[in-house]
């Protein structure tokens, strides 16, 4: 199973990534430009906030990083992961005026 996730790269530089092949100890994270990304950096694993996990990344090829996790993901707050979807995600914002709400 793939989940939608957050790169914290800075106070003010977030990146969406999918996450997959999670274990306790780390991730295989698919991501644009992995060679852009730091060594290390903060994974927000779901939309609010919670659970995250800072990663040290230990390999890089050009869409994918494989990262290690400092802490590890407790039981509990593996449930909080948000599966990834096959379309773009949305806001209510995004739809057009004239589609019915639901």
């Amino acid at each position: 199973m793939r989940y939608h996730a957050i790169l914290i790269l800075a106070p003010d530089a977030l990146r969406d990534c999918t996450l997959s092949d999670i274990s306790e100890t780390g991730a295989r994270i698919t991501v644009e430009a992995a060679e852009e990304l730091p060594d290390r950096f903060t994974l927000l694993l779901s939309g609010n906030g919670a659970p995250q996990r800072t990663c040290r990344v230990v390999w890089r090829q050009p869409d994918q990083i494989g990262v290690d996790f400092e802490k590890h993901l407790p039981p509990q707050d593996r449930i909080g992961l948000v599966p990834a979807m096959d379309g773009d995600f949305f806001d209510d914002t995004d739809v057009p005026s004239d589609v019915p709400a639901e």
